[in-house]
């Protein structure tokens, strides 16, 4: 059975996520890269040279375009500290790597906690069967 412990575990989790992706934003290390359109939803996609891409810039090097993405990666950064917008998800390459983020103001449903038995156990079910942890290193992680 899944308790209030859980689930406030899940949810810093969460928040932890969409923290680090607000400061990747605000330093720079991140920018919007594209969009994601979907019936009546969007979500943006962020990456940078940090997950194996490039910075979206302005063609050929245009300040007042290059400007207004830090100013547009501001506010998606903001909207993400303000609980606004999750991050959602990511995408993997074979060269680089995305996280998308969106949230209730672009169509898509709140990002909750959630920890469900059954897809707790679904989970633990399929890592069993397809990865083995060495002996050794789950001794060493529990301590023993």
């Amino acid at each position: 059975m899944v308790n209030g412990n859980d689930l406030t575990v899940v949810h810093s989790l969460q928040r932890s996520l969409d923290y680090t992706a607000a400061i990747l934003l605000l330093t720079g290390q991140i920018t919007i890269i594209g969009v994601f359109v979907r019936p009546n939803r969007f979500s943006l996609s962020t990456g940078g040279p940090l997950f194996g891409g490039k910075r979206l810039e302005g063609i050929n090097g245009s300040k007042a375009v290059t400007v207004f993405i830090d100013i547009l990666d501001i506010i998606v950064a903001v909207l993400i500290i303000i609980d606004e917008i999750n991050v959602t998800g990511s995408f993997v390459s074979s060269s680089e790597f995305a996280i998308n983020v969106s949230g209730p103001i672009f169509g898509y449903p709140k990002v909750l906690p959630a920890l469900p038995i059954e897809e707790h156990t679904f989970f633990h079910t399929i890592v069993n069967n397809h990865f083995q942890v060495p002996s050794e290193l789950m001794t060493k992680l529990r301590g023993d």
